[in-house]
């Protein structure tokens, strides 16, 4: 493995863009920082079915709006996909994709124009 040096500042973990670009990990990715013996490992933390609900549920109530819910996301494919219905009625609208870290996969999501159009 490569090393690679970085600063603490004012407690905090300073780590250059370039770092996290060749780890793979984006802005505002979720780190767990674990001590094992006597070493650090940091990680990109996995996200939970839970935590991907409540990413879906902000998302749509800022881009869609409240007549619409969601049902338990399935890990598929190193992705999470969440079904995503009307909040009055079980009827699916669309999907939402999400990445291990939670950011929005847009370009596999249902669009908010199509979501919004449905759901209102």
């Amino acid at each position: 493995m490569e090393n690679m040096i970085t600063e603490l500042k004012d407690d905090l973990l300073v780590m250059p863009s370039e770092i996290s670009a060749r780890l793979g990990w984006k802005a505002e990715a979720r780190l767990l920082i674990e001590k094992q013996n006597g070493a650090v490992a940091v990680r990109q933390q996995k996200l939970t079915a839970d935590k991907i609900t409540d990413l879906a549920c902000i998302y749509l109530i800022k881009y869609v709006g409240d007549a619409t819910a969601v049902k338990t996301p399935l890990w598929q494919d190193g992705k999470w996909r969440v079904e995503v219905v009307l909040s009055y009625r079980p009827e699916t609208i669309g999907f939402l994709t999400f990445s291990s870290d939670g950011q929005l996969i847009e370009s596999e999501s249902d669009s908010r124009a199509k979501l919004k159009g449905i759901a209102t």
